[in-house]
């Protein structure tokens, strides 16, 4: 029968309750046949809510602070008893003794320090005398959240007031040395896109184009061949990883240009920092693969995209210091190669350290492609 009155003229108002309710009860017959992706939809907030929680907004601790006392006078017993109150009852600091400032700043450029305190040979004669005494601070200022706040608390607790040495009061001077120079927080940023843009070509490449091959049959010219497992994985892997490095080095060129960056160690940073590009596209990619083995739906890397966003990329240190984080997140942020190539990037883009400075953190990366290499191999479908 044709529509009659307003419906013929205008078909969009043309409905009933009856029909919309059907089309309804069949959509939602589909969610009750893929009810495994209604726990992602639920776990990811809560996730959201955990694990940027803890990555994010903890108190830091632990960090390493070298004390060099040139002085060894009164004052400078009050400089060291404070820093090992703040040690002991706020567990902020992990205090070691240098000798000198030389061997303390050399030992804070290979990362093992994030501050060091130095405490020069007249600085108990000159609170003696009632003169501002000058207490050197110098920062390893690529961490930018944990140098303010190692500052913030030096100046809290030595730089507030006077301080009261025998029957003289004086001022102490905590004077900031910035080991890089300064280091705008884009600039501190550049190793954190670069990680997040392998995240990205890994999902797309590694995630949703070989579930979505998969799912429209692509994958099935591959089982009327000899190709092993192996083949076709290395195969995948080889062009996913072609791609990251490209995306890799388009985003790398572009955040040094954008973020004004020095390149401080010329052509051997450039060229380790490829490297460490090339082993995190590899474990990325080589993840995704194994988790992807089997799967067939392709709403389900989808689904699973912002979850695994959130466990590899904010635990990885490449938005806050993983000083902050509890046990449990800690472990799971070392499970991950996001966050050594987070780490190695920051030393080789704002450091410019060496190859040995670098190597655990790509020995732990190529350890970790290689073994998702052999359970991608294994676990990945070579049948219908």
């Amino acid at each position: 029968m044709t529509p009659t009155g307003p419906a013929a003229k205008r078909p969009w108002l043309d409905f009933r309750w009856s029909r919309m309710l059907a089309v309804a009860e069949r959509d939602l017959r589909r969610f009750r046949r893929n009810g495994t992706l209604l726990i992602p939809m639920a776990m990811m907030p809560i996730i959201y809510l955990v694990i940027l929680g803890k990555a994010m907004g903890g108190d830091l601790h632990g960090l390493r602070l070298a004390l060099v006392d040139q002085d060894r006078g009164p004052a400078a017993v009050l400089v060291r008893d404070r820093l090992r109150t703040l040690e002991e009852s706020r567990n902020l600091f992990v205090i070691a003794s240098e000798p000198s400032p030389t061997a303390a700043v050399d030992r804070l450029r290979q990362g093992d320090y994030k501050a060091v305190v130095i405490v020069p040979p007249q600085f108990s004669a000159d609170l003696a005398r009632g003169e501002p005494a000058p207490l050197g601070l110098v920062l390893d200022n690529t961490d930018n959240t944990s140098a303010n706040t190692i500052e913030a608390i030096l100046r809290g607790t030595f730089g507030s007031g006077t301080t009261r040495v025998g029957l003289s009061t004086a001022r102490i001077d905590v004077q900031r040395v910035d080991v890089y120079g300064h280091k705008e927080f884009m600039q501190y940023l550049v190793p954190a896109v670069i990680a997040l843009a392998l995240f990205f070509v890994a999902m797309l490449a590694g995630g949703i184009i070989l579930v979505d091959d998969r799912a429209k049959g692509v994958h099935e010219g591959y089982f009327v061949t000899p190709l092993s497992s192996l083949d076709i994985v290395g195969g995948l892997t080889l062009s996913a990883t072609t791609l990251a490095m490209i995306i890799g080095c388009i985003v790398l060129v572009s955040s040094i240009l954008i973020a004004r960056l020095p390149i401080i160690g010329g052509v051997q940073t450039i060229a380790l920092t490829l490297l460490a590009i090339l082993l995190l596209a590899l474990g990325l990619i080589l993840f995704m693969f194994t988790l992807m083995a089997r799967v067939s739906n392709p709403i389900t890397p989808r689904a699973l995209f912002g979850i695994l966003n959130v466990l590899t990329f904010f635990p990885s240190g490449a938005l806050y210091p993983t000083e902050s984080y509890p046990g449990w997140l800690n472990a799971i942020s070392a499970s991950f190669p996001m966050r050594y190539a987070v780490h190695s990037l920051r030393n080789l883009l704002l450091k410019g350290v060496g190859f040995q400075a670098v190597l655990p953190d790509f020995m732990v990366m190529a350890g970790f492609a290689m073994v998702m290499l052999v359970l991608a191999s294994v676990f990945f479908k070579r049948t219908l």
